[in-house]
């Protein structure tokens, strides 16, 4: 079994400290939690916000502990991470899904692991970590890594290409996908 405390960990090894770059969508982040994200949980009160009360200065004094909180509660619980039998997979693909959200970073864990097993019909890319999805990841083992650090950098260039106002974010992207 694989341990939240080693994923989250991994995230905080990729999400600096506070950023207040005019330029990021999500505006001011700490820990790479962001003003927007913040503002778009559904119960603040389970990690001790106010709703209503919720500024940049929220973000300036969140701690190391709230972060964790957030992606235990908002990330973690939310799919069978804990499931995944290789930590570095369940690292990489958690990480995948607090940068870039669930859904997608599934979807690009399904189309690695299609790759990695060259059988592209035994696995749908939906978005799901279902028992199938898990039995792949867990059958690929230590080749699946390789893959999905292709598979997530080809997300970040295909939202780069849909959004241009997000080009300035590309190469930190790649970054985290070809070297975290």
């Amino acid at each position: 079994m694989v341990s939240f405390d080693l994923a989250v960990d991994y995230v905080f090894g990729n999400e600096g400290g506070l950023e207040e770059s005019a330029s990021d969508p999500g505006g001011i982040t700490k820990y790479g939690i962001s003003l927007r994200f913040l503002l778009n949980v559904a119960d603040l009160r389970k990690y001790g916000f106010s709703p209503g009360t919720i500024n940049g200065d929220t973000i300036r004094e969140l701690t190391i502990a709230q972060a964790k909180a957030l992606y235990k509660g908002e990330f973690w619980d939310h799919a069978p991470f804990q499931t995944i039998n290789n930590q570095q997979n369940a690292n990489f693909i958690f990480d995948m899904a607090v940068n870039m959200g669930i859904s997608p970073a599934i979807k690009c864990a399904q189309r690695a692991c299609c790759a990695v097993m060259k059988r592209r019909a035994a696995l749908v890319d939906d978005g799901v970590l279902g028992n199938g999805t898990i039995e792949m990841i867990n059958h690929c083992g230590p080749y699946l890594l390789p893959a999905m650090r292709s598979e997530r950098a080809g997300e970040y260039r295909m939202i780069a290409v849909i959004n241009p106002g997000e080009k300035d974010e590309l190469e930190g992207w790649l970054t985290r996908s070809y070297g975290s």
